[in-house]
């Protein structure tokens, strides 16, 4: 009976320092990401360009992607599938540049003789490429994984696919929701739009029903 306590209380001490340093590390990678959000708020302000962070739900990886072309978000929601399936962004832009070239080669005949038409005029697109930074890498999550995203964009918390957070060179980036978890713990990520502050919560967080209307700090939120 002595030797069964004995190994009853060292496995309850594995255990529970197995859970401690799980806990650890969904604590250290949602601090990690929170300073990524952080970096690139400030390199929008400081640089004046654009830049994104890739939220790789798939893969449970992040990076950050930058570009000098202006760009705005569509005042709409996304058409996302559904069902926590994010926007493919990738194909949408893909798509729009195969249109265009259609528009582009498009002709007719007048007078016997083909002219071309060109296409009316469009707002240039924004080209985002990957951000190149030993401040912040590509970086793969181990033992944490990201459980949902939920930016004013979506109708839904987004669960597969690819998530996107902007960020605006007149300090400004969207009001966003990220939880992560371990199977059993949660953390949560909330980014307030007009101060690029990023609170850090050992909980998950349940979705407000002004989402995106306001921030908690009691400020409107603009919509870009």
């Amino acid at each position: 009976m002595v030797v069964i306590s004995i190994m009853g209380l060292m496995l309850g001490a594995s255990l529970y320092g197995f859970r401690a340093v799980a806990k650890s590390e969904l604590r250290g990678s949602s601090s990690k990401l929170a300073g990524a959000i952080r970096y690139c708020f400030d390199r929008a302000v400081t640089t004046g360009s654009y830049y994104r962070i890739v939220l790789d739900l798939d893969g449970n990886k992040y990076w950050a992607e930058r570009s000098d072309d202006r760009m705005y978000l569509n005042a709409g929601k996304e058409a996302a599938p559904g069902r926590g399936q994010a926007l493919d962004v990738q194909a949408e832009e893909t798509k729009r540049d195969e249109e265009e070239k259609k528009l582009q080669e498009l002709s007719t005949s007048v007078g016997g003789q083909m002219v071309n038409i060109d296409p009316p005029p469009k707002p240039k697109r924004a080209k985002f490429q990957t951000f190149k930074d030993a401040t912040l890498p590509q970086v793969k999550l181990k033992r944490a994984q990201f459980f949902d995203v939920f930016t004013p964009r979506q109708r839904e918390p987004y669960t597969k696919g690819r998530a996107y957070l902007y960020f605006f060179p007149d300090g400004h980036t969207e009001r966003a929701v990220v939880r992560l978890h371990d199977g059993d713990d949660f953390y949560s990520l909330v980014v307030h739009p007009l101060s690029g502050r990023v609170e850090v919560r050992s909980e998950k967080v349940e979705y407000r029903s002004d989402f995106g209307e306001r921030d908690d700090e009691g400020k409107t939120v603009v919509p870009r």
